[in-house]
Parts: C-alpha cells; structure tokens; sequence
C-alpha cells in the first residue's frame, strides 16, 4: 500500500507521498522495466482482468512506478482539502505520455459529437489548434469568448444548450492572463457543466483548482512538476474516482495514451523539490519584472505580481504566489524581439518551460505558429511579445543577461 499518512506540509507530501515500501528494501521506488506482468495462477490472471483482485497486468495498463507518480500528485492536488462533510478530498490522476495525451483523454472521455466546449482567448497553441482542427471533424465544436468578464460565461451558455465543457487555462499561455476559478466555476456546476482546469503554469503549489469545485485538473507534467527538462508527461486527475477508475480509464487505455516506468521515475524525482524550487522561481520572477518594467526598451510586462497586471486581484485571490511566467513586449516589435533573444548569453533560447535554467521564447514564430496571425493578435500575442519561464538560477545574473541583451 502507498503511504496515506496525513502530513501538516506540502513539501512532506511531494516526498512521501504515494511512495510504497519496496519490497526488496529499495530506499526510492525502483523503475519497473516491464511491457507485462505474471499470475501465479489462471484464477489469479482471470481476477486481475475482472478487477475483483489488485495487481498489475500489462504495462500499457499500469505500472508501479507510474503507480507512485499519480497518487503523488493527486495527493499534491488534495492537500489540505476538505469536502463538505469534513472528509478528506479523494483525487484520481491518470499519468500519460504528454500533456496532450492528457487532454485528449478528457476531452474524449467526457464529450461526443454534438457537445461543445466553452473556452476563453489565449490558451497554449497546442491546445488552441486542438480544440479548432482535430474535434471539429468528430463534431465537438469550441466557443472562444473573453472569460475576464464573467457575464460573457452566462451569456454563452444561457445561448446554447449543447455546451458542456467549461475549459480553463489559468495563468494563461503565453499573455498570463487570468480567469476567475471561483466565479467560472460556480457558474459551470450551476448549469451542470464539466468543469476542468489546466493548472499547468501554477502547480498544486501555487492554486488548487478542486478547492473551487472543478471536475478535472489536467497538467504537462513536462513543466514544473519535473523541473528538469528530461522527460515529457501529462496528467488528468478527477474528483470523480468512480468514473477516473472505469470510462476515463478505458479511453485512456484504449488510446494508448500510457506513460512508461522511466518517466515517471525522472517525474517522481523532479515533484520532490517542487515547493523548494517554485519559491525560488517566484521571487526570482519578481524581481525580474519590476527590473522589465522599468526599461526604457520594453513597451509592457505581464506578470501577475505586478500591480499593473489587470489580473492582479484575481491572481492573488486564488494564487499562493503569482508564478515563474511572465512575458513582455519590446518597444521596437519583431525586430527587437529576434535581436533582443540573439543576443542572450546564459538565458536559453528554448521552448518549454518550468526548468530550473531560464527559457525564452518568441510564440508568434514557435509555440503560437500555427494560429493564424489575426487570432493571435485578438488574443494580445502579438509579434513581439518575448514569454520567459524565469529560471532559479541567481537572480542578478538573470537580470545582466536581460540588461544587455536589451541594448539596441
């Protein structure tokens, strides 16, 4: 059994929790290298399949490794929540291959041809051409309102019985704006919607969407919850345990969605130092966007610490910390930009983020290239926004390379 004990810190859950004692003794859960799994008997196989007995049968079905990396993060999701009666909060996370493995076993586990999905401006584009490219043919059609303003919720769905998803990317990538959990998700349950959150940029750490009564959270566990760049992942977890552990399961299953032991051992390591390491990314972002702000080259920051951020109260109402990301517009547009990341010396020129070295990258020419210019622009990505997943190296030697990179 994986350890249920009840711990008073994050930081003791992200390393305790989920793990289960080896039974050869082995201090960290050992990496299963196995594509399948014996029984040592027929009844015994025939219980397995049934489900009436525990145990694992086929890797593409579940793996103890993998075992130990979702308990871990559903126990992360749940700290320190409680439901109405007093009882713990009780999470199911299904661990995939990436994050938009995730996302396709929500979406086709929970809609069919004929629903729709209500949704808001400026999600990451891999989503974005999803939800506009891949569902329209299999009849699953996306709403794209402005979800700031809450009345723009009611109205949609007031409108339109066929929508049954309420979709949220908050902070949103790569214009970090913010969208209200509370109020959206109020607003979901009382029109009896499924609601689900990309928690991807905050981490359990920094917001628990459950704690506003959402259905799913979904995660690239390839960000933040690794932290080290080496591995892709992605994880759905549901409230509904019941559900997670049959249809959701199925489609996951069947689409072959699995993540592999390697993975999820790099996964298990990297979830270890999250609290430790998202501090540190926090204030170093910080001092990084008051520094932005005050350049004469840079025409605007997005930072949800920032008091200029529109969605400043809504970020610290539901956020511990405002977060690693932020993104800024240079005064002298697409030029500016490409010369501004040429000249980068320690930063890195990558796409990704939540590593624990700084990332920058320009969305209009790589994680946004496939929407189209117009989209890109109503959703305030314009062609010289620079996004900056702030690193936990030492701050002052981020802001140097910042300080001249940004000498015309």
């Amino acid at each position: 059994m994986s350890n249920k004990k009840k711990y008073a810190g994050f930081s003791s859950v992200a390393i305790h929790g989920g793990h289960s004692n080896d039974p050869k003794h082995a201090h960290l859960t050992p990496i299963y290298a196995s594509s399948t799994y014996t029984f040592d008997s027929a009844e015994q196989g025939m219980n397995r399949f049934n489900g009436t007995e525990p145990g694992y049968i086929y890797g593409r079905w579940g793996n103890p490794t993998i075992t130990e990396a979702e308990e871990k993060i559903s126990a992360l999701e749940s700290f320190g929540l409680v439901n109405e009666d007093g009882s713990n909060v009780q999470l199911k996370t299904i661990l995939h291959s990436s994050g938009m493995a995730a996302l396709s076993t929500l979406l086709l586990a929970n809609l069919k041809a004929g629903d729709k999905i209500l949704t808001h401006y400026s999600l990451y584009g891999g989503t974005q051409e999803l939800v506009e490219k891949i569902l329209p043919p299999l009849g699953i059609e996306a709403i794209i309102v402005d979800l700031k303003k809450i009345s723009n919720a009611e109205e949609a769905i007031n409108s339109d019985a066929s929508i049954k998803m309420l979709y949220l990317e908050t902070p949103a990538n790569p214009t970090i704006q913010c969208v209200d959990l509370a109020e959206l998700a109020a607003i979901g349950k009382r029109n009896n919607l499924i609601v689900a959150v990309d928690n991807t940029f905050a981490t359990p750490y920094l917001q628990q969407p459950f704690l506003f009564g959402v259905d799913y959270v979904f995660h690239s566990t390839t960000k933040f919850l690794n932290g080290h760049g080496t591995a892709i992942g992605g994880a759905l977890v549901g409230k509904d345990v019941e559900k997670m552990n049959t249809h959701v399961t199925k489609v996951h299953r069947l689409l072959g969605a699995n993540s592999n032991a390697f993975d999820a051992y790099l996964l298990i390591q990297g979830i270890k130092t999250l609290e430790v390491r998202m501090e540190r990314h926090c204030h170093n972002a910080m001092e990084v966007a008051n520094f932005l702000e005050q350049h004469a080259g840079v025409h605007k920051v997005n930072y949800l610490g920032l008091t200029s951020h529109p969605d400043f109260a809504v970020a610290t109402k539901q956020m511990k910390h405002p977060g690693a990301m932020l993104s800024f517009e240079l005064k002298g547009g697409l030029d500016a930009g490409k010369n501004f990341i040429d000249k980068l010396q320690m930063c890195v020129r990558a796409v990704s983020l939540g590593t624990c070295d700084t990332l920058i990258s320009h969305p209009a020419s790589m994680t946004h290239y496939g929407v189209p210019k117009e989209k890109r622009e109503q959703y305030g990505i314009s062609d010289g926004l620079i996004r900056m997943s702030v690193g936990i190296e030492n701050v002052q030697d981020i802001i140097a390379d910042l300080e001249q990179a940004l000498v015309n």
